[in-house]
């Protein structure tokens, strides 16, 4: 997920989120409440979805369309990433991962006006 030819985007409004994942925003917030999902939010309390976030918001909505209960999505999801752990291949990968966790986070202090001291 990128703007038109430039590096990818970090953060999402709830806007483009909701857009990207094919949800509505009350429906976003009924998510949120009902579940307990939670997502980062500026200083001033606006959500800061990740692409993770949306790919989140995608698999609840698949789910349900599955016919999962709305109670019963959060164990699934829990189940899903249980079973792909041990398919994760070891050494650059995991290199590949905590480079993109860095840089997710050095984003997160950049956004909220911290820098990312090195």
């Amino acid at each position: 997920m990128s703007g038109e030819g430039g590096p990818p985007k970090l953060f999402f409004t709830t806007g483009e989120a909701c857009s990207l994942a094919g949800i509505s925003a009350h429906t976003l917030r009924y998510w949120e409440r009902k579940m307990g999902l939670s997502f980062l939010r500026s200083p001033r309390g606006k959500r800061m979805l990740r692409s993770g976030d949306i790919e989140r918001l995608k698999r609840v909505a698949a789910l349900l369309k599955e016919g999962y209960a709305l109670k019963a999505v959060p164990a699934r999801i829990r189940e899903s990433i249980q079973m792909e752990l041990p398919l994760r291949q070891a050494g650059a990968d995991q290199r590949r991962l905590l480079l993109k966790v860095r840089d997710g986070l050095e984003g997160i202090l950049s956004a909220l006006g911290g820098g990312a001291g090195k």
